[in-house]
């Protein structure tokens, strides 16, 4: 019997979750399906826009890969800006923030899915981002701080890790008109001993 031959390619990883995703919906279930709809409406389709393609999108969760660090980075950027202007007028407790984890590496893929650790990897990422932010491998924030514009560039207010070494994007809203879009702030920030190349 002939082995099945497998295709690889390299591919950035985003992953994302709502945060406290199962509380919401213990308060209110219906609502909880209503808003969550409501956000994939606006925000899966931001994935096509910077050229990525969605893998899964189990409950909350969303699997996407991009041909490009660079468009990942900036597609985690904007989904948390486009978040913070949605939940501005929902009151806190109700707020859905997503949590993302970013990873590059090697992928077994077919048509409709991929597979390998990078994925694995971005969904470890995720799991140890604060809501409303993103977390990174530091190699992946390297390949994109080569190729980002100064005004875009990658930030690390903070460092994590997990099984490996990590860098944090944090999105803050600022200003007092909260109808005006949250910008995100960037500040780099030396990494811990943790997280040391």
């Amino acid at each position: 019997m002939a082995e099945e031959r497998m295709e690889w390619r390299l591919s950035a990883i985003l992953a994302a979750d709502i945060a406290g995703y199962s509380a919401l919906m213990g308060a209110d279930e219906a609502r909880t399906v209503r808003d969550l709809k409501g956000h994939q409406s606006v925000v899966l389709p931001m994935i096509g826009e910077f050229i990525g393609r969605i893998i899964d999108t189990a409950g909350d969760g969303i699997l996407a890969e991009f041909p490009s660090v660079v468009n990942a980075v900036k597609c985690a950027l904007a989904i948390q800006s486009r978040m913070a202007e949605r939940n501005a007028a929902i009151e806190p407790e109700r707020r859905m923030q997503f949590r993302v984890g970013l990873n590059i590496g090697d992928v077994v893929y077919d048509e409709t899915r991929i597979y390998g650790d990078g994925i694995n990897v971005a969904a470890r990422l995720e799991g140890i981002a604060e809501a409303g932010s993103a977390s990174q491998a530091r190699y992946t924030r390297r390949l994109a701080d080569e190729s980002i514009s100064t005004a875009r560039t990658l930030a690390n207010s903070s460092s994590k890790t997990s099984r490996g070494r990590c860098a944090r994007i944090t999105c803050a809203r600022t200003g007092s008109d909260r109808h005006r879009p949250p910008r995100l702030h960037c500040r780099r920030n030396h990494p811990s001993r943790s997280c040391r190349s």
